[in-house]
């Protein structure tokens, strides 16, 4: 994790580099090209601590905390972010306290070294607040205080990826805290109308499929807050009824009840954390999206369905690939937050295959920048590697005809298990990410030819809580 002084690394280069220009100007002007000596042993002796004593950049900075940056949420509640020092850290520190105003105190755990926290504001005006490092329920080192300012002018996104900030330096999208309350619910004829749907659906397949083994399948991701909600605050999580279903579960349960076969991720999380996985495990921690492990179980899953269909396929297992952890910026949390991806980071596990892939599957590009710890899941559609949230449409094949021919349709959380499908198939056609119609025309154009089926032989809809309304729009 980067601590108080990397933040600062930027900033002290770039005085270093003035440095060494005012040295180069002050020796073309003396004579012979040597300045005075004095002025000269000056320049070229200042230190990396007096160089980085004053930064504007940051807020706050004391023997154990650094307050990195506050940043208006709404005008009258900021998130608070900044890091740990290494001493603090040596000192066990787990949590911070802030406090300030009357009688206004609130106390949240770190994430590694780094800690975020949401501050809200008495009054209209710029109000003074003082941090404490906290090791359980002990004060370690002094108060170090620090000013908020009142900005009028903050407000929620208006794409509706607002960004809160959660118990114990977590964050979460604002709008699932409606969903979690129950106030985004479908009503009787909306569920009604979806069951419906995937079962006209089911239909229009089994009649084109014409005889032919098939399957519909569909992988319903939910948010992180659906399955552990304990990352809403205290308050928020007490507002919930406990017998009120919330619009993920709703969906989940209309379409299980038709004949698609139907993987559900918040089971295969619920099982681990009754194991005593952490959340992390699953999710990560700075992004809105799964990890590669959770990618691989459902993997498994869906593998599992497609090989008692077809005794061609032979799924491949997670013993065939190796973790390895990396540290990753972090992700569209931090990012859409304003928060700076470079402070608030993780250390994630990626799965490396011990096999060698298939040429076709190989080439579906998944992350921006992973060289330099950007693992944010995208696509691109032409070779300048724009970020474009996933956006292309690919064929996949692999020139093995026993193997099935498959459909994929998707959203982001589906762009690494697209891949990992892609590599068991023999053909695989992945639609633009985004896009939910299901086509019969691609299921009769892309089915196996050669084994002379009437259609392909599995169409796979990986939908992330997100994507709900619109995977289930009316058509």
């Amino acid at each position: 994790m980067l601590n108080h002084k990397m933040i600062l690394k930027c900033a002290t280069a770039v005085l270093l580099v003035a440095v060494f220009a005012v040295a180069v100007l002050l020796s073309s002007c003396v004579p012979n090209g040597t300045p005075d000596d004095a002025i000269f042993e000056k320049l070229i002796n200042i230190s990396r601590e007096e160089s980085t004593v004053e930064n504007d950049d940051v807020v706050a900075s004391g023997d154990y905390l650094t307050i990195a940056e506050v940043v208006s949420i709404t005008p009258m509640n900021v998130a608070v972010y900044g890091t740990l020092t290494d001493k603090a850290v040596e000192a066990g520190v787990d949590s911070v306290r802030i406090s300030g105003g009357v009688n206004y105190s609130v106390t949240q755990k770190c994430i590694g070294d780094y800690f975020v926290i949401s501050v809200h504001l008495q009054n209209p005006s710029r109000s003074t607040f003082s941090a404490t490092a906290m090791k359980g329920e002990d004060e370690i080192g002094e108060m170090l205080p620090f000013s908020i300012p009142y900005d009028s002018t903050a407000e929620d996104r208006l794409d509706g990826k607002s960004v809160s900030v959660g118990r114990d330096s977590r964050l979460y999208f604002s709008s699932y805290l409606d969903d979690y309350l129950g106030k985004e619910l479908y009503t009787a004829s909306q569920v009604k109308a979806i069951k419906a749907t995937v079962i006209s659906r089911y239909q229009a397949y089994e009649t084109r499929a014409d005889g032919s083994e098939f399957g519909l399948i569909y992988v319903f991701i939910p948010d992180v807050t659906t399955v552990y909600p304990e990352i809403f605050t205290q308050e928020d999580a007490e507002k919930k009824s406990e017998s009120l279903l919330t619009r993920y579960e709703q969906v989940v349960n209309a379409v299980s009840s038709t004949k698609a076969f139907v993987v559900d991720y918040a089971d295969i999380v619920k099982e681990g954390l009754d194991k005593g996985d952490p959340i992390s495990k699953y999710y990560r921690l700075t992004d809105s999206h799964i990890t590669e492990y959770g990618s691989l179980l459902i993997y498994e899953k869906i593998m599992q369905f497609v090989a008692e269909k077809d005794l061609d396929v032979i799924p491949h297992t997670i013993d065939e690939f190796v973790p390895k952890t990396v540290h990753a910026q972090g992700g569209d949390y931090v990012r859409l937050r304003g928060l700076d991806p470079m402070t608030i980071s993780e250390e994630i596990t990626i799965y490396e295959p011990k096999f060698e892939q298939q040429a076709g599957a190989a080439k579906l590009r998944m992350y921006n920048d992973p060289d330099n710890g950007d693992y944010t899941l995208f696509t691109t559609i032409d070779s300048t590697d724009i970020y474009t949230g996933g956006a292309e449409r690919s064929l996949v094949t692999t020139d093995r005809t026993p193997l099935p021919n498959v459909l994929i349709y998707r959203d982001e959380n589906g762009i690494l298990l697209s891949k990992m499908i892609a590599e068991s198939m023999d053909q695989t056609l992945l639609a633009r990410c985004g896009d939910y119609f299901i086509s019969m025309t691609d299921a009769n154009t892309y089915r196996d030819k050669v084994e002379g089926k009437a259609a392909t032989d599995f169409i796979m809809v990986f939908v992330s809580e997100s994507s709900i309304p619109t995977a289930f729009a009316s058509e």
